[in-house]
C-alpha cells in the first residue's frame, strides 16, 4: 500500500525525491497522513501543540533527501 506524507511546502527537492520513491504527497495538516516532513520544529509545531497524532514527524533540516527517505522508511 502507498503510504501519504504531508511536506512542508519550502521542500520540494524532497517532495521529488519520496515522490520517485512511490510515496504520495499531501499538504500539512491533512489527516490522512502517514508521516509529517517539515522543515524545521519549533515550540508549536505548526500553531497545534495540543494536536497529537500518532504518526512520525520528521524534521528535514540539515538532512539530505536520502536522509530523509531512510528514516521515513525505518519509522514506517
Amino acid at each position: 500500500m502507498k503510504k501519504t506524507v504531508a511536506v512542508d511546502d519550502s521542500l520540494s527537492p524532497i517532495k521529488r525525491t519520496l515522490e520517485r520513491e512511490g510515496y504520495s504527497i499531501t499538504r500539512m495538516g491533512d489527516i490522512k497522513a502517514d508521516a509529517i516532513i517539515v522543515s524545521g520544529i519549533d515550540d508549536n509545531f505548526m500553531g497545534m501543540e495540543d494536536v497529537m497524532q500518532n504518526i512520525p514527524i520528521i524534521n528535514a533540516q540539515g538532512k539530505t533527501a536520502e536522509q530523509i527517505v531512510e528514516e521515513l522508511k525505518a519509522k514506517l
